[in-house]
């Protein structure tokens, strides 16, 4: 499997630990590393929270998905994974774009009927699930993601 895809959004930005990048403000950092549920803050924080499913199939995974997934990147097979993307909205504002790799076998049973719901708010207090180390990254150049929101920012996005 190599990382060139185009799924649906078909970004690729760099991603490191918190402590390899300088993020501006206590605010902005405290926002990014939040160990609660991102899904529930954000919701706290509208009056207006919308999931828009942009894609989920199964789809190409890329080669840093997918050793943290298997370490063992031969026992990987596409056909075990499906890889689903949305932006999360607050108050008509694009607030996040997510990217998630769930087990097929989760798509096919207890998430068959995800839809537009938050897969956040489904897994976070789950204890079958546990959340890796925090990884980060910042768009300061415009992509195919502020194009496709119609985003015209010179702001940094993270």
């Amino acid at each position: 499997m190599n990382s060139n895809y185009p799924f649906p959004i078909g970004i690729e930005p760099l991603w490191r630990a918190p402590h390899e990048l300088v993020i501006p403000d206590a605010r902005l950092r405290n926002w990014l590393l939040d160990t609660g549920s991102l899904t529930e803050r954000l919701q706290a924080n509208c009056r207006e929270f919308q999931v828009q499913v942009l894609g989920q199939r199964q789809a190409q995974i890329r080669t840093e998905e997918m050793q943290q997934l298997a370490p063992n990147i031969a026992q990987l097979k596409l056909a075990d994974w499906q890889v689903r993307e949305v932006i999360l909205w607050g108050d008509g504002q694009p607030w996040v774009f997510a990217r998630s790799i769930i087990p097929q076998a989760l798509c096919s049973a207890e998430l068959a009927n995800l839809g537009n719901q938050a897969l956040g708010k489904l897994i976070f207090n789950d204890p079958r699930f546990s959340r890796f180390p925090f990884q980060i990254s910042h768009i300061t150049e415009p992509t195919i993601l502020t194009q496709a929101l119609g985003l015209c920012t010179n702001q940094t996005l993270w």
